[in-house]
Parts: C-alpha cells; sequence; structure tokens
C-alpha cells in the first residue's frame, strides 16, 4: 500500500515539474508561460455592467415591455409624449438599491409600438463592470479605466450628486460629495444629445 503512495506522490511531483517546463515554438526557441488569471473571475452576465450596452440581461435597445417581464410590475413609473420611466426598489422600499430604466418609442416610425430602452441606472454594488468597478468605488478608481468629463449635478437628500461621464464607452457614473460612487448608468456611445437624464 506505501508503495503506491509513494507511487502516487511522485507522479504528482513530475506532473508539477512538467507542467512548469517552458514550451518551445516551431523553431525551438522557449516562448514566455501565458499569465495566471486565476486570481481574477469573470464577472457573471446578470452582474456584468457592460457600458454602452448592458446592465445584466436588461439591454440597450431592448424592448421596455420584457423588462417588466422580468422584474414584474415597477415601483414607480412617469410616461409622457412617447418617453418612460421605470424604476424597482429592492424588496419595494424606496430607501432600498433601485434599477431605473428610460425607454422611448420611435414617436411615427415603424418601430412606434415599441418602448425601446435607451438608459439604465443602477446604484446596487451586485453590479459589476469587467474591471470590478461598482458603486462604493471612489472616483480615483473609476478614472483609471475611464475617461471621465464632469457633467451636470442634482440633490439627493440635502447632498449635491455630480456626474461624471465616459461619453465614448457610453457609461456615467453619479458620484456623491465624499467622492464616492452611488450609481451607474449605461447608455448609448458617442451620443452627446441627452446624454445623461436624472432617473431620481
Amino acid at each position: 500500500m506505501k508503495r503506491y503512495t509513494y507511487l502516487t506522490i511522485l507522479f504528482a511531483i513530475v506532473l508539477a515539474v512538467a507542467c512548469k517546463q517552458k514550451t518551445k515554438d516551431a523553431a525551438g526557441n522557449d516562448t514566455p508561460e501565458p499569465p495566471d488569471t486565476t486570481e481574477v473571475k469573470a464577472i457573471p452576465a446578470e452582474q456584468l455592467i457592460s457600458p454602452g450596452q448592458s446592465i445584466g440581461h436588461i439591454k440597450l435597445d431592448g424592448s421596455a415591455d420584457s423588462i417588466v417581464q422580468l422584474l414584474g410590475r415597477p415601483d414607480t413609473g412617469d410616461a409622457a409624449m412617447g418617453s418612460q420611466l421605470a424604476t424597482w426598489y429592492a424588496d419595494h422600499d424606496t430607501a432600498g438599491y433601485q434599477t431605473s430604466i428610460f425607454s422611448r418609442r420611435d414617436m411615427g416610425g415603424k418601430d412606434e409600438p415599441v418602448s425601446r430602452i435607451k438608459k439604465i441606472l443602477v446604484t446596487s454594488p451586485w453590479f459589476k463592470t469587467a474591471e470590478y468597478i461598482s458603486t462604493g468605488n471612489n472616483l480615483k478608481d473609476i478614472g483609471m479605466y475611464y475617461t471621465l468629463k464632469e457633467g451636470s449635478s442634482y440633490k439627493k437628500n440635502g447632498q449635491t450628486i455630480k456626474t461624471y461621464t465616459d461619453i465614448e464607452k457610453g457609461i456615467s457614473f453619479e458620484i456623491d460629495m465624499q467622492g464616492k460612487c452611488v450609481g451607474i448608468l449605461v447608455h448609448q456611445p458617442n451620443s452627446a444629445a441627452d446624454t445623461y437624464l436624472n432617473m431620481h
């Protein structure tokens, strides 16, 4: 029995050493080992913030009606002149994290019956970009990955919230007076007109 144990250990050591050896290319030159990416795990699709595209399973230009099927009836909403704003709160508590969706109909167009999603806002840190940026990060951290331009501001609970936008990528960050991110908004990239909309 001991003999089999020693053989198993010896085999494991040989395998580990072989894995560490450099590989050769077609010309017989040493090729570098691939980088170790096991430390950083990919963000699951349902949590991923993709600038200019989506947040989780909610995609820009998707149908707003499909989101009602996904999230249920919104807790609050407003609609006027072909535009619609719908908001969901965690546990239906207005003090909880929010998800807001702004959608618009192409009035007079062939696609008029469908209200298309134009902007998505989340305040929960559960959602993250591929760089692991989420609400709770500070402006300096965010600026390492995004080219930000300061935009409009608004008041919430007596505090001024400023917005910083990477227009080319299609993402905005709401930053409180302590420099902390409190909301992330995804919108169409390179759209200077109506890039940011207060969705609170």
